[in-house]
């Protein structure tokens, strides 16, 4: 995963999620919004940052308003520290690696 840029991997996982869970190939969405399909992929892996145009072509196809979206991005972020901190023993020699 890119630590880079963090923020865009959350973005890029949610469009991911939610694009599969709407039943969209990467294909139909990318068309959908005039992208290509390497560059949605790009979003979506957090490589490249979405811009706030293509954002909201993304969240109007999905159906899905930005209130919404990034609530619940910071909500599954506030869950993955969560769950990071009761693991029992301490990640952050991890992250030097």
């Amino acid at each position: 995963m890119n630590t880079k840029y963090p923020v865009a991997c959350a973005v890029g996982q949610k469009i991911k999620s939610l694009r599969k869970a709407q039943g969209f190939t990467v294909f139909q969405l990318a068309k959908e919004i005039d992208i290509s399909e390497q560059q949605l992929f790009r979003y979506e892996r957090g490589v490249n940052r979405i811009d706030i145009d293509c954002l909201v072509r993304v969240l109007k196809v999905l159906d899905i308003n930005m209130g919404e979206f990034f609530s619940e991005i910071l909500h599954d972020d506030v869950q993955s520290v969560e769950s990071r901190e009761t693991k029992g023993f301490d990640d952050s020699v991890y992250s030097l690696v």
